[in-house]
């Protein structure tokens, strides 16, 4: 292909991007969740720290695979150097399908819904609202990578500040220090522990974005895999210190009753405006995490037309902007009719099916590459080869979990993957003919 995306993005445009889409709106409501498996304040703060840890052993073995394959398209050129191209086109076509597209309706969703208390306009429009962000990002995203990048520098930044003065505010304004941590659990097991972990590791998703544009790092092999260690451990410390300040004004048994942990502390200690003070923050978070989401997930079709003669209309790159135009085009179009079909929030339950399955194969694929490749890398990872085998140990229990705690959407999911595989031989079939 003769036009090339271009090398605009450095060390902290990773971070930017990493922690925009990590920070989206789980952490304003996922602790609910998690108190209603663990009843002390001490070992809620132990799972949050638990999740970091289990992000980094990801976060390490796409450091090396990164830095090893430094291209456009991350796990699914890590999928196709190890397995092929059939595996590859294959997660291409599930993260497509199910996982992006749906992430991107649904985070536009919610960024809609939050903008009706700023701006009063009827719920019917809320839909429409959703849809007229995919167009603003996706336009953003297509005028230029160094215009998305700024944006999403800017949306991150204030993303940060923003959880770091809440914490704050909640934590020196509460009237009783620690008050909530006097409380102990009365026992512990792998059974409350395990499915805690699910919405912290939901929360904790998103970490290895960065990759999909690996081709466009001025150094790819050194700065972005720096990058991915550096966003995993300021998204941790965000985590615990908002999880900190939660529990300095709720007990563990008051958090289960609350949809929205963090507006109901801040409303709790300063009224109606500290709610609204919370609202503009996930506002800001959710539109960052839009827009990240919308940045990478346009590389995905991007890397698998560049591979499929009869696809090779998705890698088209915009002659101005040399951006991959065609590929933003089709997950807007994707993400707005799942939209406008209204059920895109079940899809974010298949999603998880189809997240862990594939990382399982990209743990396993850090050993078939390195026994591949000898030639020396910028980055190799600290601890190998225990890393990428807990990895990927605790990758096929999530997605066993998956199955066990989700069956139904599991299996759906999984019909959904193997849709690809006519697809693809269809594709193979035709470019043979040709």
């Amino acid at each position: 292909m003769a036009a090339q995306l271009r090398k605009h993005l450095r060390f902290w445009d990773s971070v930017a991007i990493s922690v925009g889409i990590v920070i989206g709106v789980g952490i304003f409501r996922t602790p609910g969740q998690v108190a209603k498996y663990l009843d002390s304040a001490p070992l809620i703060l132990v799972a949050w720290f638990v999740g970091l840890l289990i992000s980094l052993l990801g976060v390490l073995c796409y450091a090396e695979l990164s830095s090893r394959y430094p291209h456009t398209g991350g796990t699914y050129v890590y999928l196709r150097e190890a397995y092929g191209k059939f595996t590859a086109f294959i997660y291409g076509w599930a993260e497509f399908s199910i996982n992006r597209a749906a992430t991107i309706a649904a985070v536009a969703y919610i960024l809609a819904t939050y903008l009706r208390n700023f701006i009063p306009y009827p719920e019917s429009s809320e839909k429409w609202m959703a849809l007229g962000a995919i167009v603003l990002f996706t336009w953003v995203n297509v005028v230029g990578v160094h215009h998305s990048v700024r944006v999403q520098n800017a949306l991150s930044l204030f993303k940060v500040l923003a959880m770091v003065l809440i914490a704050s505010a909640i934590i020196f304004f509460v009237p009783e220090h620690n008050l909530h941590f006097t409380h102990q659990s009365s026992h512990l097991s792998l059974r409350n522990f395990a499915p805690a972990l699910i919405p912290i590791l939901w929360s904790y998703g998103g970490w290895h974005e960065s990759t999909f544009m690996s081709a466009e790092f001025n150094d790819t092999r050194k700065e972005l895999p720096l990058s991915l260690i550096t966003s995993a451990l300021i998204v941790g410390g965000l985590y615990l210190l908002m999880n900190y300040s939660y529990l300095q004004v709720f007990t563990p048994q008051e958090m289960v009753n609350s949809k929205a942990i963090a507006s109901d502390c801040m409303q709790k200690l300063f009224g109606v405006k500290g709610a609204m003070i919370i609202t503009a923050a996930i506002i800001i978070s959710a539109s960052g995490a839009l827009n990240s989401n919308i940045l990478t997930g346009g590389r995905i079709p991007f890397a698998v037309g560049a591979d499929a003669k009869k696809l090779e209309w998705m890698a088209q790159i915009h002659p101005k902007f040399k951006t991959p135009v065609r590929s933003l085009i089709i997950n807007a179009v994707w993400a707005s009719v799942l939209i406008l079909w209204g059920n895109f929030e079940r899809l974010l339950f298949f999603n998880a099916f189809e997240i862990w399955l594939f990382f399982i194969f990209s743990g396993i694929a850090v050993f078939i590459l390195r026994r591949r490749t000898k030639q020396p890398l910028d980055f190799s990872m600290i601890g190998y080869p225990l890393v990428p085998i807990l990895f990927t140990l605790v990758s096929a229990w999530l997605c066993m979990t998956t199955v066990v705690e989700a069956p139904r959407e599991a299996l759906f999911g999984m019909l959904i993957i193997l849709m690809g595989v006519p697809v693809y031989f269809l594709v193979h079939r035709k470019h043979v003919r040709s």
